[in-house]
C-alpha cells in the first residue's frame, strides 16, 4: 500500500532539521504519540544524519490484528538524511519495521522551503507479508502512520514556537 504524507512548518529548512535531529524534539514526538518506551540514536557523520528510534506501542489496532502483535508492538525505525544543498533542502530514506512481524515500511523523504514554510514530505510503501490479513494489516498501518504524522506535525510547530 502506497503512504504518502506532507508535514508542513512555519520556519526554514535549517530550522526544521535541526528540530528533526533533536533528542529531545524526537522523544516529545515520540510520547505525544503515545509511546510506552523508547530509544533514540542520532549519529552525525559530517553533514549526512541517521536517526534510530525503537518504539514499544500499545496494540491500538483493530482486534484481527491483535491477535498477531500481543501486549506491544515494537517498531523500529531508521531515517537517514544526507547532507545538505545551499538552500538547506534534504533528501533522505526512511524505513520502519514492526519487529518480530513481516510488516515493514520503505520510502523517500524530502526537506524543502515552501515560501516562509518548511514541507517535509514522506512517500513511500508498506507491505504486510501475512496471507489473507496482509491488506487489512497494511491498512491499519497506514492509518496509524497518518495519525502519527498529524502529532508530528503538531507538536513540530508548537517545537518550533518555543514550547519544549
Amino acid at each position: 500500500m502506497d503512504l504518502h504524507s506532507e508535514l508542513r512548518f512555519d520556519a526554514d529548512p535549517y530550522a526544521v532539521f535541526g528540530m528533526l535531529t533533536d533528542e529531545a524534539y524526537i522523544a516529545k514526538k515520540t510520547l505525544a504519540a503515545k509511546a510506552l518506551r523508547h530509544q533514540i540514536s542520532v549519529d552525525r557523520d559530517g553533514d549526512r544524519v541517521t536517526i534510530e528510534l525503537v518504539r514499544i506501542m500499545p496494540p491500538d489496532v483493530p482486534d484481527f490484528v491483535r491477535r498477531f502483535v500481543g501486549e506491544t508492538i515494537d517498531i523500529k525505525q531508521v531515517d537517514v538524511w544526507e547532507p545538505a544543498a545551499p538552500d538547506g533542502s534534504r533528501t533522505g530514506r526512511i524505513t520502519l519495521e514492526m519487529v518480530g512481524m513481516p510488516v515493514t515500511c520503505a520510502g523517500t523523504m524530502t526537506l524543502a522551503a515552501n515560501g516562509a514554510a518548511t514541507v517535509l514530505t514522506i512517500t513511500g510503501s508498506i507491505k504486510a507479508g501475512i496471507p489473507l490479513f496482509g491488506n487489512k494489516i497494511e491498512e491499519a498501518v497506514h492509518q496509524g502512520l497518518t495519525e502519527a504524522g498529524k502529532i508530528e506535525e503538531q507538536v513540530g510547530q508548537a517545537w518550533l514556537a518555543g514550547e519544549r
